[in-house]
C-alpha cells in the first residue's frame, strides 16, 4: 500500500467571520490572527488532495493542524471532501503550542478509513477566552496542515 502524505502551508487559511479578529497577519511561518475576546470563528484550509493514485482512488484517515493558541482554543474540527462533511469532532479544548511535533492536541483520526471522491478540507472553530478582569490578548497561528493518503 503506498503512503502519501499532502500538506499545505498556514497561509492558506480563510476565516470564516472576520468580524472576530482584530488582527490578521501573513508570515514566512504562518498565518496569525489575532481574536476579539470572547469571539469565535470557523477557519477553513484546503488540502492538496491526491484522489487516484496508481489508478486506484486514495483513502485518508489521519488530519493534521499544526497550531499555537494562547488564551484561545479550537473547539469543533469538521472533515469534508468536497461539499460533503466526513466527519465532525467537537467537544475539544486544544489549546498550546503545538507547531513542530505531531501529538494527540493536534492530530485528527476519522472513526474509519475514508475513500476520497474530490477536495478534502478542515473546516475548525477557534474561540477566545473572554478576559473578565482583564485585557487580554489572544493569538492563533497556523503553521501548517495536512493529511496522510493512501493508495
Amino acid at each position: 500500500m503506498a503512503l502519501h502524505a499532502s500538506w499545505i502551508h498556514g497561509n492558506a487559511l480563510t476565516v470564516e467571520d472576520p468580524s472576530a479578529l482584530e488582527g490578521d497577519g501573513h508570515y514566512g511561518w504562518g498565518r496569525d490572527l489575532a481574536f476579539v475576546p470572547g469571539k469565535a470563528s470557523w477557519l477553513h484550509i484546503p488540502l492538496p488532495t491526491p484522489v487516484i493514485v496508481a489508478d486506484k482512488r486514495t483513502m485518508v484517515q489521519r488530519f493534521f493542524l499544526l497550531f499555537k493558541a494562547e488564551s484561545c482554543e479550537i473547539r469543533d474540527v469538521h472533515i469534508y471532501d468536497g461539499s460533503s462533511k466526513v466527519q465532525e469532532i467537537s467537544g475539544l479544548h486544544a489549546e498550546g503550542e503545538h507547531r513542530t511535533i505531531l501529538d494527540g492536541m493536534n492530530t485528527f483520526d476519522l472513526a474509519a478509513a475514508h475513500t476520497v471522491a474530490f477536495g478534502m478540507g478542515i473546516t475548525f472553530r477557534v474561540q477566545a477566552a473572554i478576559g473578565f478582569d482583564t485585557r487580554i490578548t489572544t493569538r492563533f497561528i497556523l503553521a501548517s496542515a495536512g493529511a496522510d493518503f493512501s493508495a
